[in-house]
C-alpha cells in the first residue's frame, strides 16, 4: 500500500498535497496559509513540524511514501535565449532568486520528510522520489480535476523548464505533449502580465496583477498605448515571440511617465493590458483549436487566474466547454504531481468527473474552538435551536459584515464558501465600506457575487457555470441593479456558481437569504486583509475580526458580534 505526497517546490506558492491509496485527494493546501506569510516566497513547502502533523493526520498507517516533486531536477534551469531576455528587465535579479529557491527546494525536501518518515515508521521501506516536469504536473492537476474524457490542454505560464507554454492531449487519463510544437524560450506572457503590473504602478512580486484586472475596466482604449504595447508579443502559431524593438517600446512607457505615482492614475495601462493579454490568448488558443483535437479546453498556469478573460473564453474562440481548476497557479502543480505518481503505479485507475472538490485544506482546530467558548469570555449570539446557516443569512440581510469559517478550506486564491467574509450585495454602498474598513485595499477592487446555480441565467447573460470563481460575466441589465455591490464598473461579476450537492451549509445560508430578500446571491469575498493569506487558524480568524470592521464572527456552529 502506498500513499502519494505531491510537493510544489515552486519558490513563490509552494504547496503540499497528499493522495491516499484509493486515488482520492486527501490534502491539498498551499505553505502561504500556514505560514501566513502571503505567497510564502522562498518558503520550503513544509518545515520538521508541519510534515510531521501532515504525515500523522493524512498518511495511513504503514503506508509506503512515494514523494513527487513539480520540477524535474534531470532537466531543470531554463533557455539561455529565455533567460537573456528576462535579465533585460528592471528587476532581473528576480530571475536569479526563481532557480536559487527551486534549487533549494529540491534538495531541501527529501532530507526534511525522510527525517519525519522515519521518525514514524523507522522500519519501513525507504521514500521514494519522483521528480516531474513543472509544465506537465501543470497539466496533470488541470486535465485530472475536469469533467472530460477527452480535452486538449493549454498551460500559458509564466515560466516552464524549457518553455512559457506547453500544450497536451488528454484521452482517458492518459496525457500527451503535442508534438512538434516549436517553444516559446524568447518570452511568456505571464513575464509580460507582471512587468505591465509593474509599470501600472504595482507589485508582481506580491501577485498584485489581480489589482491590473480590478483597474481595467476604469480604464478606456488609449490608441497610442496599444501602438506600443500590442506589437511587443508576436504570435507565431503556438509559440510566442518578442519584438526586435521590445525593450525600446518598455523605454517609450517610462517616456510616458509610467509607472506613476498613483495607480488609479494607471487606469488606461491597466485596460490595454488586459486588452492585449485576452488578443494574444485568443489567438493561440484558436490556433490550438485549429489541430483538431478536442471542443473541450484546459487552462492551467498562473494566467489561468486572468478571470476576465477566462469569461470570454467560450464567446471569443471555438471550444465548446472550457475547464479551470480550483489552483490553476503553482501551488496547484502539488496535486498534479502526486496524481501523476499514483497513476504510474495505478494506470488503470479512473478519476470521477462527477465533480472536483476544492475543499481540501485544514480544518479549524477543534480544542481551540473549544478554548474560545471557555476561556475567552465571549458569548455565543446563536440562540438554542436555530440553524447557524439561518441565523447568519438573517443578519447579512440586516446589513451586517460577516466573517464565516466552515468545514475544510479551500485550495487555492480564492474563498468558496468555507473561508469567506460575507455581505449584503443589495447595498450600493457595501463594496466601498468592505474596501475601507475591512480589506483596506484600493477602492476599485471588486467584490465576488456567490450565486444560487439555478438563478445564474436570471443574472447573468450567457451564463456558465463558475464552480471556483474563475470566471467574469456580463449582468443581465436589469438583475445587476439589485445587486449594485457586486457589480463592477463594466456591467461584469467574478462569480461563484453554488450548488447544493456541492456546499450543502453554504448553499442553505444563501437560499435562506434568498427567501428573506427575494435575491439569491450574497457577496463572498476572502477572509483575509490586503497583503495577507487567507486565515488559517482561530487565531488568525479572531486577529481578523477585532482589527477590522467585521461585524460578526461565525465559527462553526459559535458565533460572536461586536
Amino acid at each position: 500500500m502506498r500513499n502519494y505526497i505531491g510537493i510544489g517546490c515552486s519558490p513563490h506558492e509552494p504547496s503540499v498535497a497528499i493522495v491516499n491509496s484509493k486515488g482520492k485527494v486527501v490534502y491539498a493546501e498551499g505553505t502561504e496559509r500556514y505560514l501566513q506569510n502571503k505567497r510564502a516566497w522562498h518558503a520550503p513547502p513544509f518545515d520538521l513540524i508541519r510534515i510531521k502533523q501532515l504525515l500523522e493526520k493524512y498518511i495511513e498507517p504503514e503506508a509506503e511514501l512515494v514523494a513527487a516533486t513539480t520540477w524535474d531536477s534531470n532537466k531543470f534551469g531554463f533557455s539561455t535565449a529565455e533567460y537573456q531576455t528576462v535579465q533585460k528587465d528592471t528587476q532581473n535579479f528576480i530571475m536569479q532568486s526563481v532557480f536559487d529557491g527551486i534549487k533549494r527546494n529540491l534538495s531541501l525536501v527529501p532530507g526534511i520528510l525522510n527525517l519525519q518518515y522515519y521518525s514514524l515508521y523507522p522500519q519501513g521501506p525507504p521514500v521514494v522520489y519522483k521528480n516531474y516536469d513543472h509544465h506537465y504536473t501543470h497539466a496533470a492537476t488541470g486535465c485530472f480535476s475536469s469533467p472530460f474524457k477527452e480535452a486538449i490542454c493549454a498551460v500559458i505560464d509564466g515560466f516552464g523548464q524549457d518553455s512559457s507554454t506547453s500544450y497536451y492531449r488528454y484521452s482517458d487519463g492518459k496525457l500527451n505533449p503535442i508534438e512538434n510544437v516549436c517553444p516559446s524560450t524568447q518570452l511568456s506572457l505571464g513575464h509580460f502580465y507582471s512587468r505591465m503590473c509593474r509599470m501600472c504602478g504595482f507589485d508582481s512580486l506580491k501577485g498584485e496583477q489581480w489589482k491590473v484586472m480590478g483597474l481595467a475596466p476604469y480604464g478606456g482604449l488609449d490608441e497610442e498605448l496599444y501602438d506600443i504595447i500590442s506589437p511587443m508579443i508576436i504570435v507565431d502559431d503556438l509559440t510566442l515571440r518578442v519584438a526586435p524593438d521590445y525593450e525600446e517600446r518598455f523605454g517609450r512607457l517610462r517616456n510616458l511617465g509610467y509607472p506613476k505615482k498613483h495607480g488609479i492614475e494607471s487606469k488606461d495601462l491597466a485596460f490595454v493590458t488586459q486588452l492585449v493579454f485576452s488578443e494574444k490568448s485568443k489567438t493561440i488558443l484558436n490556433n490550438l483549436y485549429s489541430r483538431g483535437f478536442s471542443e473541450n479546453l484546459v487552462l492551467v498556469g498562473g494566467t489561468g487566474l486572468n478571470s476576465s478573460w477566462n469569461g470570454r473564453i467560450l464567446d471569443e474562440t471555438k471550444y465548446e466547454c472550457l475547464h479551470i481548476c480550483s489552483a490553476p497557479g503553482d501551488d496547484g502543480n502539488a496535486i498534479g504531481a502526486a496524481l501523476l505518481a499514483y497513476f504510474e503505479d495505478n494506470p488503470s485507475f479512473q478519476m470521477d468527473t462527477s465533480y472536483s472538490n476544492p475543499y481540501l485544506g485544514e480544518e479549524i482546530d477543534s480544542l481551540a474552538i473549544k478554548h474560545i467558548s471557555t476561556l475567552s469570555g465571549l458569548k455565543n449570539s446563536l440562540p438554542e435551536g436555530e440553524d447557524i446557516g439561518e441565523w447568519t443569512a438573517k443578519k447579512i440581510a440586516e446589513g451586517n459584515i460577516v466573517g464565516w469559517v466552515q468545514g475544510k478550506a479551500e485550495f487555492g486564491p480564492r474563498a468558496l464558501g468555507n473561508r469567506s467574509i460575507l455581505a449584503d450585495p443589495r447595498r450600493s454602498d457595501m463594496k466601498d465600506v468592505i474596501n475601507a474598513r475591512v480589506k483596506f485595499r484600493e477602492e476599485f477592487r471588486p467584490f465576488a457575487p456567490a450565486i444560487l446555480h439555478e438563478h445564474g441565467p436570471d443574472y447573468f447573460e450567457q451564463y456558465q457555470e463558475s464552480r471556483y470563481m474563475e470566471r467574469t460575466l456580463m449582468y443581465h441589465r436589469e438583475a445587476a441593479s439589485k445587486v449594485p455591490a457586486v457589480v463592477h464598473i463594466n456591467g461584469t461579476g467574478r462569480l461563484q456558481t453554488v450548488k447544493r450537492e456541492w456546499n450543502e451549509k453554504f448553499y442553505d445560508l444563501i437560499n435562506t437569504f434568498y427567501g428573506i430578500t427575494g435575491v439569491p446571491i450574497v457577496l463572498n469575498t476572502s477572509f483575509n486583509v490586503m497583503g495577507k493569506p487567507i486565515i488559517h487558524s482561530v487565531e488568525d480568524a479572531m486577529a481578523v475580526f477585532y482589527t477590522s470592521g467585521l461585524d460578526i464572527l461565525v465559527i462553526g456552529e459559535l458565533a460572536f458580534e461586536k
